[in-house]
């Protein structure tokens, strides 16, 4: 029971002591005695404040019985929800892919694409080149006397490459070149002449493995073969002040190449090696010269979305024979050093730019490339 309780109770009680002595007090006070009908009435009064008692206690008992309204729930925030591991995954995954400093060794044949992932890469290159010299000409007598020679060479060529990723860590990559090239011989006595030509290049497929992964001190190394069609203008035939864009042959290569990291630098080298068909011409059998290629260069990643890079590129070729007999001037030494930007676009769109200048007298004088790679998933 409650002290609310009790204390009506004890209200209750008080009160009916007090009725009940009421007629007592009147008629020890007023000295004369109460008639039965005063009496009456006084107990009819007492009867309805006992009764108006019992019904306020009966009414708190009830009160207190009935059920407690529940107390207003506090809403919280929700909370995040937690990332899924395998969501995380994911897009480590697609930000390491969207790296300048990844798809840029891609491009320059270092690193494969993952299974099932193909890059289209459309690009457009400029070659410029001079060289000066003595030549043999005949004047208007006949007579041959010797004069200087200025040559100029303008290539453009626009190429579109295909690179799709195969399983175990393969990548099939085709290229078909378009060329566009401008020769112009000056001579000493302000004569001059120009001959153009614009024809597709020589298409070639590449197959490529990636044998090794990067880990401690070994380094990444890719494998690949490729093989180069004679689809373009056969320099054996073009006559010799022809302009050519092809090698005339069949070709094989083999490359290897090597990836080493050291954050936030990437080191790479290339060593290739091509070997051509003999060909058979109208004056004899036609074997082109071996050729060996050595790169070697490094990427600078400046932020996940821009790297730089700089290369030194060396090409050897040896004498082309004709009937087993070398051609004089024939065999080439180029190098050329290399610079380079990528910069991530989109996350399907790369610009890759690099500007190339001659070191030796067989490299063009400069060059300069820009390729837009697109990723399709």
């Amino acid at each position: 029971m409650t002290a609310r309780t009790i204390l009506a109770r004890a209200a209750l009680a008080s009160l009916a002591v007090f009725v009940a002595a009421a007629p007592a007090r009147a008629q020890t006070t007023g000295g004369a005695a109460m008639s039965n009908q005063d009496l009456l009435q006084a107990l009819q009064l007492r009867d309805q404040a006992i009764t108006a008692l019992e019904r306020r206690v009966a009414a708190l008992e009830a009160e207190r019985r009935a059920p407690q309204p529940a107390p207003i729930a506090t809403l919280d925030p929700p909370a995040a929800p937690a990332a899924q591991p395998a969501v995380v995954a994911s897009q480590a995954t697609d930000d390491a892919a969207l790296q300048a400093l990844s798809r840029g060794l891609v491009e320059r044949g270092a690193l494969v694409l993952p299974k099932g992932m193909m890059e289209i890469s459309p690009s457009l290159t400029y070659s410029h080149s001079i060289s000066q010299g003595l030549t043999l000409v005949d004047n208007a007598e006949g007579v041959s006397t010797v004069d200087s020679q200025r040559l100029s060479d303008d290539g453009l060529n626009a190429s579109v490459s295909a690179k799709l990723g195969l399983p175990w860590r393969s990548q099939l990559q085709l290229t078909v070149p378009y060329d566009l090239q401008r020769d112009v011989s000056a001579l000493g006595d302000g004569s001059h002449r120009t001959t153009t030509a614009a024809s597709i290049g020589d298409v070639e497929v590449e197959l490529s493995r990636q044998l090794f992964v990067e880990r401690g001190w070994r380094p990444d190394v890719v494998l690949a073969g490729a093989w180069r069609f004679p689809t373009g203008i056969d320099p054996f035939r073009g006559g010799v002040a022809g302009v050519t864009n092809g090698g005339g042959a069949h070709e094989a290569t083999v490359r290897l190449t090597a990836l080493k990291s050291a954050d936030p630098m990437v080191f790479f080298s290339t060593l290739s090696y091509g070997r051509s068909l003999s060909v058979h011409e109208s004056y004899g059998r036609v074997q082109p010269g071996e050729e060996l290629n050595w790169q070697l260069g490094g990427l600078l990643s400046v932020s996940p979305e821009t790297s730089l890079s700089m290369s030194l590129v060396q090409d050897f070729r040896d004498r082309t024979t004709v009937n087993g007999a070398g051609i004089a001037g024939s065999d080439q030494v180029s190098s050329v050093l290399q610079f380079g930007l990528d910069q991530v676009l989109t996350r399907k769109l790369l610009l890759d730019v690099s500007l190339g200048v001659g070191v030796t007298r067989d490299a063009p004088n400069y060059t300069l490339m820009v390729s837009l790679p697109i990723r399709l998933y």
